[in-house]
């Protein structure tokens, strides 16, 4: 059910066979599910929440993967996504399920069953949702996060999410950590909590020897003479619209964007905005990253954000720095979510 890695050019470590084995045995167990689902007669008379009450019995128990950045994570769930053979499966990653959530959510105003009506629509008839890169900083998506496991479950639908962090580790803030402590409990009391431990972060390991395409072509460039020889002139900037608001950037060349850390991540940006211009631009060159102490927490955690939807959407990323790779990486240790984003950027040409 779950490639052995061979194929890819590598073999599975102990923990990542043990997280093989257990996604094996769930897909063993969806796939019977569905077969019993095809052969059961139809009920189109049977009393709906009856028929809900059935699914939600019957829906195989959920995995939360947790555990550092780089382990393998990510690439285990789409194996066991692509190999599973059902049509009734969706694959979401964070960033963008909640910014169609958002906008379903404000497409149902006015119904008295917004948030149910959204989901459904975002969902579809999947009986297995696989979430990647589970995360909470958000208060108010703490409380969508809350109800979409929630809603889930009640209508018979398999979660397998993958995170760095453990379910007691999410919405870390002391002062809004409370507020997912219901999604907390859900996780834990009904999903089956499973660690991939390790010191190995393969995007480290495998950097040199990684097959260069998407995000990998980028680099971190901090020689003076190679960060500015095709840097726009001023007679280059423009501006971006997008929702209604406009966003200044120091240049656009075909499918290239260019712009500043400051253009990019001091402004009042978010992954809205991130998201479509991964879209719409084959490459980035993001100029004049700081040193993240320098900068405040929200620029930080948009620049996080953007580097979780560069990678997942695979566009060729350029930074243009301030201070060295490994500068940079030492400064940011600590940080609050640099973790990750640190492990990405190790897929970077250097």
């Amino acid at each position: 059910m779950v490639a052995s890695g061979t194929s890819a050019g590598f073999a599975l470590d102990d923990g990542q066979r043990m997280v093989a084995q257990r996604l094996a045995g769930l897909g063993a167990q969806i796939v019977e599910r569905e077969a019993a689902d095809h052969e059961a007669p139809d009920a189109e008379d049977a009393d709906a929440s009856a028929t809900l009450a059935a699914d939600a019995a019957t829906a195989p128990r959920g995995l939360y993967l947790w555990g550092p950045a780089g382990r393998g994570k990510s690439w285990l769930l789409d194996a066991f996504y692509e190999a599973l053979p059902v049509e009734r499966k969706l694959r979401v990653h964070f960033h963008s399920f909640f910014n169609s959530l958002h906008s379903r959510i404000f497409a149902n105003r006015g119904s008295d069953t917004v948030f149910a009506n959204a989901v459904r629509e975002l969902v579809g008839d999947a009986r297995l949702l696989l979430f990647d890169e589970f995360h909470v900083h958000d208060p108010g998506h703490a409380t969508l996060l809350t109800g979409l496991l929630r809603y889930a479950l009640e209508h018979g639908i398999t979660v397998v999410a993958t995170s760095n962090y453990p379910p007691q580790g999410l919405l870390p803030n002391p002062v809004y950590h409370h507020i997912f402590e219901p999604g907390i409990d859900v996780i834990e009391r009904e999903l089956d909590v499973v660690e991939l431990p390790g010191e190995v972060d393969y995007r480290r390991s495998r950097a040199d020897s990684v097959e260069r395409r998407g995000f990998a072509t980028g680099s971190w460039m901090h020689a003076p003479g190679a960060s500015t020889t095709d840097r726009p002139s001023s007679a280059e900037a423009t501006t971006l619209e997008l929702g209604g608001r406009s966003f200044e950037v120091t240049a656009v060349r075909g499918r290239e964007l260019w712009a500043t850390f400051a253009e990019l991540f001091v402004a009042k940006t978010s992954s809205l905005e991130y998201l479509q211009w991964a879209r719409d631009f084959d490459t980035w060159h993001v100029l004049d990253v700081p040193l993240l102490a320098s900068v405040g927490r929200d620029p930080q955690q948009r620049f996080v954000n953007a580097v979780d939807v560069l990678v997942d959407y695979d566009v060729e990323a350029h930074f243009h720095a301030d201070a060295s790779f490994d500068d940079f990486v030492a400064a940011a240790a600590g940080r609050a979510d640099a973790f990750r984003m640190v492990s990405r950027l190790h897929l970077l040409q250097r």
